[in-house]
């Protein structure tokens, strides 16, 4: 026996490592340049997971077979996935935040895993097969609950967040495609699910049979192929602006308005709107409608919930694509794409959605009943 990097199985583990550590040192240099630190977590995430693959990655290459010294070494850093994922979360959503004392205290569970294993890992031979006989199907059993139960305990924190920030943006944004991060809510679905199938493999290895590497290398190219492919999305799309979204458990409390206060409000808002035309803003946001009123953001959200039953998201699309298809009922007008831009919307993709939600209809459909 020797040892051999080239096989196929070490090889597909080491072009996820590598492709995880490039990008992780491109996002380290870009929050250098730009000080967002969801860049920052995002790398320390890959990091993680990237020496989670070490293991596979050495050991199919018979360097555990040939350096039994290495048994109890802590390649792989346990407890850590959810709380990252969380934090990178918590930071993509809200620009603004800056790291506490707090969430260090979070890596704990982590920290003394990876001391445990160390303490392990500085014993003997002898020692570490006695320890193993005796209590190495106890230990493995203990991490396989703990660290299920608390990682997927902060994805569900990081998934509820998600939720709530979508709804936050309809109320306080007319063009969310470039932060609304539809990448962000598949992947936390989906690294979920990798969650479950890798606690699945731990389960039937503490409690059923033990596996073979071979038999938790299924496990293993799915981790690969979702390092790769978090280390490219991630750096092309985690991008923000200036947010500073606050998830808040308690609804906002808001000054109560009486039915004139009520009507007088929404008749400014309707004014400011309808007859200044603002709407044909593309970035107009909730708080540019408060500063136009002046009331602020909480009554102005407020009034347009209860006054027009729609979030601040709809009821400015809805007024755009009323201007879209009053433009397209004049046949000398500009082309459909050009129409969409010149009434308001950012995209191509926003003012499909939207005509779609309002019409019924596609943009195409509706020109085709039009002739």
């Amino acid at each position: 026996m020797q040892i051999d990097f080239l096989n196929p199985r070490s090889i597909l583990c080491l072009i996820a490592i590598l492709q995880g550590l490039v990008f992780a040192v491109m996002l380290a240099y870009r929050f250098a340049k730009k000080r967002q630190v969801a860049d920052l977590y995002l790398a320390a995430l890959l990091i993680v997971l990237c020496l989670s693959l070490v293991t596979p990655f050495i050991g199919f290459a018979n360097v555990y077979d040939l350096n039994q010294w290495l048994t109890y070494f802590p390649f792989a850093i346990v407890y850590s996935y959810g709380i990252l994922i969380w934090l990178y979360t918590v930071h993509l959503t809200d620009s603004k935040r800056r790291p506490s004392a707090s969430d260090a205290l979070l890596f704990l569970p982590s920290a003394a895993y990876v001391l445990f294993r160390l303490f392990l890992f500085a014993h003997d031979l002898e020692w570490k097969d006695w320890f193993g006989n005796s209590y190495g199907s106890l230990f493995e059993a203990f991490v396989f609950v703990t660290e299920l139960t608390w990682n997927l305990v902060f994805m569900i924190f990081s998934i509820r967040r998600y939720r709530h920030y979508r709804v936050w943006l309809d109320d306080n944004f007319s063009d969310t495609e470039k932060i609304k991060f539809d990448w962000l809510r598949n992947f936390l679905y989906a690294f979920t699910a990798i969650l479950l199938l890798g606690a699945a493999f731990d389960f039937v290895n503490s409690f059923w049979a033990r596996l073979s590497y071979i038999q938790y290398f299924y496990f293993q190219i799915v981790l690969a192929l979702s390092t790769y492919c978090l280390a490219v999305v991630g750096y092309l799309r985690s991008q923000t602006i200036e947010l500073n979204f606050r998830d808040e458990a308690a609804e906002e409390k808001r000054a109560p308005l009486s039915a004139p206060e009520l009507e007088r409000l929404l008749s400014k808002i309707e004014t400011a709107v309808k007859t200044g035309k603002l709407y044909l803003e593309p970035q107009l946001t909730l708080n540019d409608l408060a500063r136009e009123v002046g009331v602020n953001t909480g009554v102005l959200s407020f009034a347009i919930n209860s006054g027009f039953g729609k979030n601040f998201n709809d009821f400015i699309n809805e007024l755009r694509i009323e201007e879209v298809r009053s433009r397209l009922a004049d046949p000398s007008d500009a082309g459909l794409l050009a129409i969409a831009f010149e009434s308001g919307f950012n995209s191509k993709a926003t003012f499909n959605r939207a005509f779609k939600k309002f019409t019924g209809l596609t943009p195409r459909e509706y020109q085709d009943n039009l002739k």
